[in-house]
């Protein structure tokens, strides 16, 4: 699947993408997780844009990839802007295309707080992540539990999440991808992004949180990219 690197610019500085163009009205906006690449990405997103007639513009968040600077001096605000410059990005340049956004992990993260900011037509959440509000400006390097694996494991700080204020800026549907052995984004974690958004649901059996991490099949892994194509097809 053929693909141009773009580059986006944001306050000070140029982010890289992967743009893959198709003649479709639909785009997909794509959210990698945290300390990934648009390059870790490719296979699944090929898959996607081949399958679904889709378009896909890949980011490479601030201290990931080709983009700029130090991961440990940045904080999720900052990429959390990189967010937003791709998203206008696509709308400026795209603006017949309807954006899907689809985040894994720290990427599902920022496509949900994306919904406090922009209207989009689709949302997919692949094990999303969420973190405590106030650390939002803290520099990553500064973090104790960067993961914030404990705050993950406590039910009570999911009563009115401070992510879930804009749900219906999603105009369309939210699918939730769960992966069974996850340990790291835990049931308790993203029950609540289904709640909020309504959303469907499915658990890809076998996988742990990461792919790298997953002892699974070449065939599982075409499943797993198939469901998520079929579910993106179905405009029903």
């Amino acid at each position: 699947m053929k693909y141009e690197e773009v580059k986006i610019q944001n306050t000070g500085y140029i982010l890289f993408a992967d743009w893959y163009e198709t003649p479709k009205d639909q785009v997909l906006l794509v959210l990698p997780g945290f300390t990934s690449t648009k390059k870790k990405y490719e296979e699944l997103v090929a898959s996607l844009v081949e399958n679904t007639g889709y378009s896909a513009l890949v980011l490479d968040y601030v201290g990931h990839g080709k983009s700029p600077f130090n991961l440990d001096d940045l904080s999720r605000a900052d990429n959390f802007s990189d967010v937003v410059a791709a998203f206008d990005w696509l709308a400026e340049h795209y603006s017949q295309k309807k954006i899907t956004v689809l985040g894994t992990s720290y990427g599902g993260f920022h496509a949900t707080y994306l919904t406090k900011f922009r209207t989009f037509q689709n949302l997919i959440l692949r094990v999303p992540a969420s973190y405590p509000e106030e650390t939002l400006y803290t520099k990553i390097g500064d973090m104790k539990d960067a993961h914030s694996d404990d705050y993950r494991r406590n039910p009570d700080n999911y009563i009115d999440h401070w992510l879930f204020t804009h749900t219906g800026s999603v105009k369309g549907r939210t699918l939730l991808v769960t992966h069974e052995f996850d340990n790291v984004c835990p049931p308790v974690a993203t029950t609540p992004f289904a709640k909020a958004f309504n959303a469907d649901t499915w658990e890809a059996l076998g996988f742990q949180h990461g792919f790298g991490k997953s002892n699974v099949s070449e065939q599982q892994l075409q499943d797993y990219y198939k469901k998520l194509a079929d579910w993106i097809n179905n405009e029903s």
